[in-house]
């Protein structure tokens, strides 16, 4: 039965590489309905091991398992597996990958990962010491994929807060690897002078594992200098002093990427800026060869693309070193700092032949390189970075020497000198900058004002159709010196932009659209600078929507609709009425992406400017925008696109807003309820939200109706949100939506039972922190809403006393507990809803209201922790990137879409307000 079964799931994984998306997506649905069926990931480790399957499908099997353990690991999961089949499971996949080589390999150590990072140390506790005995044996290739998990598992202590937790699992992965990754590291270091009389497959093993080993070393060391790696500091510094020194040409790359020993290079350069900057006593002997071998390095090395990494790392640990008091010595000398300016810093300033191509070809890639801070591995950034750090201690010298290169290269009307000066120029000027807000600090020793006018402006203004990468560098200057440059010449620049979206060079657009995007959000002392009075807005619709459709890859950029968006957010009435032709073309777009798998960004920004536009024209087109868009959240729910669902669901809240703010009728819209309420639509997590917020706007419309209807619908969902760990905040937002409606909870038995008993069973039965203290604020929530005495008599209709002692055993030690993990929006909530309870409920509470009270008190005085509530627009979309730049907005949230609404907005000192009931 068993083979049946494997022969069978083979058959399910080749009908996954079929080219025919039917047969394809069929299967792929097929193995998601086998995942919590006992023994599926234990059946895939089985074929993924088993020599005789075809090898691509033992690879379609890794990759399954892979994603199986993505899903089910995952912090979002409803339904763990039995901790027993996890157990089996981590067994079977650890093994599976020593015995595994190649690909295959790559993927299982990558599904070892996935459950390590959730399950090490507290269910998987065995899992570093084990790994650390195999890093003892000869097997080159199981030290290998031992050496690739160790490193992904301890890739996060880079950057990882600091912590209890955080140490006392550092603690054990270092008494576990520290002493046997030392060991092997002086092995391999030994093989240094033996390499010549290696083969080539020898030497590229041996080059993978030194490469690991930088990786896990510099890991291991970046929150603290472990005495064991302070104490054997010479064996690692020996050997990377040699390894930076060695060549091996043997080992070649292809497409100009770099090889296993640029890589090593490269991680030590880190490594050793890393122990510069924070360990420098340590370091210190070994900083003068360290500083000669990597000047050499750069020095020796060319301009071919597979250096670049290394490169940079050898920039960044020049720009550490030279801003540091204690190596001042080495960089005083005029001639040291005439040579590192103009022959390691400009010279890595320059264009090559490869970044001219790619900004012509790949202009997407340029921009992301160039403006949106991915530029950390360029030589460019690495040169720019080197002046900054130069200017920090050695301004004036820096300054005269680079003005007489400025001097030099402005005479000859060159484009491509040109281009170095405005690098040489902004590196000069700025001496720290951020995406939000362009350059923070500036030179005294530049005029950016009028720089802007001499030089800037005219290379703007100049033919729009000459010069793309002159006009990308002007356009750069001005969004970095947007709060530098005079008003008057910031206000200008909208026309110029304007035209500059008439070029026929694509790449001019999307750099016209990104400064566009950045310039019209621009404040001073608080108040926005742009409007309808001074944007054209019709032109600039018209200009971005005629460069859509010039360029035939637009949906993967998020420039262009970026800029359509702010576009939008200062548009007048008189545009507005045109709403209706906007908001088709919209449309258009939405089905072009849809088409062609547009960027995920450019998707988003399109809803968050329908968004915008709804709201903009909803009192000024007749019948609001209903008939343009309803259309469109048909066919995205018809068709099941999964990934836009959430965002049709947020669109037809916001047009159903805009009916009640207009008092227009709202029948068309409850149509959507049957399938907005149906389960498969709730069962994947990142719809919830967003089904949430329309479900409360439809409360706001038609609560009798909606809940005469559905209320037992939902209800039904209400039970599973609270019951889940990863879904009960959703759970509380649902019962705080129904609050209000619930005495037409038809069909519902004893509604506030109902929510409180499932409140209850988790916090008897399965409490966490998270839970206990949104179970406080919904309490406090509930006396709000439907007053004190209302709360008091729904819990002790449950069980007589109930709620003397919640308030006794529960909110005072909860309210103890997290004093120092509220935001200041919940410590609001809290003292206006208890401070309702105290004035209303006060004979009830008995011998717990002084100790509750004074909890309470403590946690209002407590400092508050910060929180998205009442971030700007600007400020949320900021906060859907992470620190590498991506995109990651899970749920798909609009945050023009709206925000919850203030409670008792009349109350403005929520503190007073609860000092005041307590005299009560």
């Amino acid at each position: 039965m068993a083979s049946e079964n494997l022969m069978q799931l083979a058959q399910i994984l080749n009908a996954t590489l079929e080219l025919d998306a039917s047969v394809r997506k069929a299967a792929e649905q097929q193995l998601l309905g086998l995942e919590m069926q006992q023994g599926f990931g234990v059946m895939l480790i089985e074929l993924v091991v088993n020599n005789e399957a075809p090898a691509e499908i033992r690879i379609a099997a890794a990759v399954a398992l892979k994603n199986f353990v993505k899903r089910l690991w995952s912090d979002h999961v409803e339904q763990e597996l039995p901790e027993t089949e996890q157990k089996t499971i981590r067994t079977a996949a650890l093994q599976a990958m020593l015995a595994s080589q190649g690909n295959i390999r790559s993927q299982l150590s990558h599904t070892v990962y996935l459950m390590a990072k959730k399950d090490f140390p507290e269910r998987w506790p065995d899992l570093v010491s084990s790994l650390a005995v195999l890093l003892t044996q000869d097997d080159f290739d199981k030290i290998v994929a031992t050496l690739s998990t160790l490193d992904q598992l301890f890739e996060k202590y880079r950057h990882e807060s600091k912590s209890t937790e955080l140490w006392t699992e550092l603690k054990i992965c270092l008494i576990a690897t520290q002493e046997p990754l030392t060991t092997l590291f002086i092995k391999m270091a030994a093989f240094i002078p033996q390499r010549e009389q290696m083969n080539v497959k020898d030497v590229g093993s041996w080059l993978e594992i030194l490469l690991f080993i930088s990786h896990i070393y510099h890991s291991l060391i970046s929150q603290d200098l472990p005495e064991f790696f302070e104490d054997s500091l010479g064996p690692w510094m020996d050997g990377f002093l040699k390894l930076l020194t060695i060549t091996e040409d043997r080992i070649t790359s292809a497409a100009g990427e770099p090889t296993a020993l640029d890589k090593i290079k490269s991680e030590i350069c880190t490594t050793v800026t890393l122990y510069a900057q924070r360990y420098e006593e340590e370091i210190r002997p070994y900083m003068e060869p360290f500083t000669q071998a990597i000047w050499n390095l750069l020095v020796q090395t060319g301009v071919e693309t597979r250096y670049d990494g290394m490169v940079c790392a050898a920039l960044d640990f020049l720009s550490a070193i030279s801003e540091r008091p204690q190596y001042e010595s080495m960089f005083q000398s005029e001639e040291v700092l005439k040579t590192i300016a103009i022959d390691v810093a400009v010279k890595n300033l320059r264009l090559r032949e490869e970044d001219i191509e790619m900004f012509e070809d790949e202009p997407l890639e340029y921009m992301k390189k160039d403006i949106e801070g991915t530029d950390t591995g360029t030589r460019r950034r690495g040169g720019i970075d080197l002046v900054r750090s130069l200017c920090k201690r050695f301004e004036p010298q820096i300054a005269a020497i680079l003005s007489q290169e400025i001097a030099s290269k402005s005479g000859n009307n060159n484009w491509y000198e040109k281009d170095v000066i405005y690098c040489l120029v902004t590196a000069m000027a700025s001496k720290g900058e951020t995406h939000k807000s362009g350059a923070t600090n500036t030179s005294t020793l530049i005029d950016i004002p009028q720089y802007y006018r001499s030089n800037v402006h005219s290379d703007l203004v100049t033919d729009i159709n000459s010069n793309a990468i002159l006009k990308a560098d002007a356009i750069k200057f001005l969004v970095t010196f947007r709060n530098q440059i005079a008003p008057e010449d910031i206000v200008a620049s909208i026309n110029v932009l304007l035209a500059l979206l008439g070029s026929t060079k694509t790449q001019v657009h999307k750099y016209a659209a990104w400064a566009l995007e950045r310039l019209l959000i621009m404040r001073i002392n608080g108040q926005p600078i742009f409007s309808s009075a001074n944007v054209q807005v019709a032109p600039l619709l018209t200009a971005l929507v005629s460069c859509f459709d010039s360029d035939p890859k637009a949906e993967m950029s998020p420039y262009l609709i970026k800029a359509l968006m702010r576009v939008v957010g200062v548009m007048d009435a008189s545009t507005a009425s045109a709403g209706g032709q906007i908001a088709a073309r919209l449309v258009t777009m939405v089905e072009t992406a849809i088409k062609n798998q547009a960027n995920p960004v450019h998707t988003h920004f399109l809803f968050e400017t329908m968004c915008i536009l709804i709201k903009k024209a909803s009192s000024h087109v007749a019948g609001g925008l209903d008939s343009s868009l309803l259309p469109l959240v048909e066919t995205i729910l018809a068709q099941n696109l999964e990934d836009l669902i959430p965002y049709a669901l947020q669109i037809t809240g916001v047009l159903l807003l805009t009916c009640i703010t207009r008092d227009a009728p709202k029948d068309a819209y409850f149509g959507f309820l049957g399938f907005l309420l149906r389960p498969e639509l709730w069962a994947r997590s990142s719809n919830v939200p967003a089904a949430l917020y329309l479900i409360e706007i439809y409360l706001k419309a038609a609560p009798e109706r909606v809940m005469n209807e559905h209320g037992t619908t939902i209800f039904a969902q209400y039970t599973r949100l609270i019951a889940s760990k990863n879904l009960d905040k959703y759970g509380f937002q649902l019962a705080f939506a129904v609050l209000p409606s619930m005495e037409f909870a038809n069909g519902v038995t004893e509604p506030y039972a109902v929510l409180f008993n499932n409140m209850l069973k988790r916090l008897q039965g399965s409490r966490t922190p998270s839970f206990a203290k949104n179970f406080l604020i919904f309490l406090a929530k509930f006396a709000i809403i439907l007053n004190a005495s209302t709360l008091a008599r729904a819990l002790e209709s449950i069980q007589s006393g109930l709620f003397s002692m919640i308030m006794q055993r529960v909110a005072g030690p909860g309210f103890e507990e997290f004093k120092n993990l509220t935001t200041t929006e919940e410590k609001r909530t809290i003292a206006i809803g208890y401070g309702t309870i105290f004035r209303d409920c006060s004979q009830m509470l008995g011998e717990s209201r002084i100790p509750l009270a004074q909890s309470v008190l403590q946690l209002l005085e407590a400092p508050a922790v910060t929180a998205n509530f009442g971030l700007t627009i600007e400020d949320e979309q900021v906060s859907m990137y992470n620190a590498e730049g991506e995109f990651v907005n899970p749920f798909s949230k609009l945050a023009s879409a709206g925000k919850e609404d203030v409670l008792a907005p009349n109350i403005s000192d929520h503190k007073g307000f609860f000092t005041e009931c307590m005299r009560v």
